[in-house]
C-alpha cells in the first residue's frame, strides 16, 4: 500500500478532529511507524504531495514533520527529505527492534558490555553487605548529597588512573553519567543557552539538550576528535560558555586525543573562558587511559565518568570531579534532584573498587573485546573505518554510492541491526554516510561474526545488487 494511503488510514476526520491538524497527522504517522507499516530509513512523502492528498497546507505538514523530529521519530535533511528513524534514536540503550521477540535479529547496534561474571560478583557482594552492620546502615540511611565520605574516597582513589589528584572533597556521586550531565547542565546553563560539542555526539546529550531547551552547536572533528581551529572559530562566532566533549574513545568515532591535542583544547578553553564537561565513561574500559582534560585544567573542567560502558549499566553509578568553586552548586542540584545517589549501588561499586573485583571485571571485558576484534578485523579488512584497540565499537564510513539510511534498511531486511550516523548528528547538518558497529551488541561472538559477514557481503553487492535480488 502506498505510504500516503497508509497514513490516511490512521487519520481521523480533520474537519471534526478536536486536536490541531498537524498533531493529528503526526499521530497518524507515529501509528504507521509503530504498526510496522514503514521500515527504518524509509522516506516520508514530500510536503506538497502529502498536503495535497490530505487537503491541508504544506505548512501543516511542515509542522507535523517538525513535531515528529522533536520526538526523535524522523530525521530531516535539507534538500533531501524526511526519513524514519529507529524508535529510540535519542538513546544509546536497548534497541526496540531487538525487543520484539524476533530471535533471528543480530544486534550490532547497542553499545553494551557483555557478561563476564558480574552476576557472581554481585551475589557475593550482597552476601558480604548482609553480614556487615555498618555497611547496612550506609545503604539504608540518608547520605550527604555528594555521597558518603567512604564512597567519595574510594571513587577519588579510582579516578587517579585518569591522572586526577584523587581529592575526595571534589567528588560528587550521581545516578549514572546521564544524571551527572543533567545536573551539570542545570548549574552551568539556562534555557536558550548554546552548548558546544563534537559535530558527531552521544545521542543522550542531544536528547538532554532538547529537554533542557539548549542549543547544541557542533564543532568539526577529525581522527583525534575536536579540531582546535574549528573550536576557536566557533567560540568567536557564538556566545557559548560550555563545551561538552569525549576526548577518549569518542562515541561514535572512537577518536582519541593525543597529548598535544588535549593541551590545545584546554589552552583554548582557558583563553575563551569555557567550562568543559568531559565525559570519560567510554575511557573507563582502558587499562591505562590518557590523562584527562581535568588533569590539565582542573579549575574549568568537570570530569564525568561511570561504570555503564565498562562493568554494569544497571548499577547506575556516576561520578563527577568538579572545580572547587562549583562544588556547592553541584551538591545543591543533586539534593533538589534526587537527594543522593542510590547508596546500595554505590556501596557495591566502591567495594569492587577496593577489593580488586572491578579490576578483574575490567580485565575480562578487555579480553572479550580483544577476542571479538580478532574475529571482526579479517572480515572488515580494507574497509574505511575508524577504530581503537580498546573500543567495543567501530565507525564505518560507507563507500559510494551507499547512503546510511539505505544501508541500514537493507541490513534490517537481512536481520542485522546497526546504528546509523544520523543518530549522532548534532543539529540539522547533513549526517555522514557512516554507521557504528558494536561488536558487543550480540552476546554470542559467533552471531556477531555472522552479522559482520552479512555487512561485508552487503557492501560488496552494492545498492544495485541488493535491489536486483530483492
Amino acid at each position: 500500500m502506498d505510504l500516503v494511503l497508509r497514513i490516511k488510514s490512521w487519520l481521523p476526520d480533520l474537519e471534526s478532529c478536536a486536536q490541531p491538524r498537524y498533531q493529528a497527522i503526526c499521530d497518524a504517522i507515529c501509528a504507521v511507524i509503530d504498526g510496522g507499516q514503514v521500515v527504518i530509513g524509509e522516506k516520508l512523502p514530500p510536503h506538497r504531495t502529502l498536503s495535497s492528498a490530505l487537503h491541508v497546507t504544506p505548512g501543516t505538514i511542515s509542522r507535523a514533520y517538525a513535531r515528529l523530529e522533536e520526538q526523535g521519530r524522523v530525521m530531516s535533511r535539507i534538500g533531501d527529505g524526511t526519513y524514519v528513524l529507529a524508535r529510540q534514536v535519542a538513546s544509546d540503550g536497548p534497541n526496540d527492534l531487538t525487543q520484539q521477540g524476533d530471535e533471528g535479529l543480530i544486534d550490532l547496534g547497542q553499545n553494551v558490555i557483555v557478561a563476564v561474571g558480574q552476576d557472581l560478583a554481585l551475589a557475593q557482594t550482597l552476601l558480604d553487605i548482609s553480614q556487615d552492620a555498618e555497611a547496612q546502615r550506609r545503604v539504608l540511611d540518608y547520605q550527604p548529597e555528594c555521597g558518603h565520605p567512604r564512597h567519595r574516597a574510594a571513587i577519588a582513589g579510582w579516578l587517579r588512573r585518569f591522572g586526577l589528584a584523587g581529592e575526595a572533597d571534589r567528588v560528587a556521586i550521581t545516578n549514572g553519567a546521564q544524571h551527572a550531565l543533567a545536573c551539570l547542565f542545570r548549574i552551568l546553563t539556562m534555557p536558550g543557552d548554546t552548548v558546544l560539542c563534537e559535530a558527531l555526539s552521544y545521542p543522550g546529550i542531544v536528547a538532554l539538550a532538547q529537554q533542557m531547551r539548549l542549543q547544541l552547536i557542533g564543532v568539526e572533528v577529525d581522527e583525534e576528535g575536536l579540531i582546535p581551529e574549528s573550536l576557536e572559530q566557533m567560540c568567536r562566532a557564538v556566545n557559548s560558555r560550555v563545551l561538552f566533549c569525549v576526548p577518549t574513545l569518542h562515541n561514535p568515532t572512537t577518536a582519541t586525543m593525543s597529548e598535544t591535542r588535549r593541551r590545545q583544547i584546554v589552552d583554548i578553553a582557558r583563553r575563551q573562558h569555557l567550562q568543559i564537561i568531559e565525559d570519560a565513561t567510554p575511557a573507563a574500559i582502558l587499562r591505562d587511559p590518557p590523562p584527562a582534560l581535568a588533569a590539565l585544567l582542573p579549575e574549568q573542567v568537570f570530569f564525568v565518568c561511570s561504570l555503564s560502558k565498562s562493568v554494569s549499566p544497571g548499577l547506575r553509578v556516576g561520578m563527577v570531579q568538579a572545580p572547587h568553586a562549583w562544588s556547592g552548586k553541584l551538591a545543591a542540584i543533586i539534593r533538589a534532584n534526587c537527594w543522593m545517589a542510590t547508596p546500595l549501588s554505590v556501596e557495591i561499586a566502591c567495594r569492587w573498587m577496593e577489593n580488586g573485583v572491578l579490576h578483574q571485571l575490567l580485565q575480562a571485558q578487555r579480553l572479550d573485546i580483544a577476542y571479538r576484534r580478532s574475529l571482526a578485523e579479517p572480515l572488515l579488512q580494507g574497509l574505511p573505518m575508524l577504530s581503537h584497540h580498546g573500543s567495543p565499537h567501530l565507525w564505518l564510513t560507507l563507500p559510494a554510492p551507499w547512503r546510511s539510511t539505505e544501508f541500514g534498511t537493507m541490513l534490517r531486511r537481512r536481520k542485522v541491526i546497526i546504528k546509523l550516523g544520523d543518530a549522532f548528528t548534532v543539529g540539522r547538518t547533513a549526517p555522514p554516510h557512516a554507521v557504528r558497529l558494536c561488536l558487543s551488541g550480540s552476546a554470542d561472538p559467533l552471531q556477531m561474526e555472522q552479522g559482520l559477514r552479512i555487512i561485508a557481503a552487503t557492501l560488496r553487492d552494492g545498492p544495485e545488487g541488493y535491489f536486483a535480488s530483492a
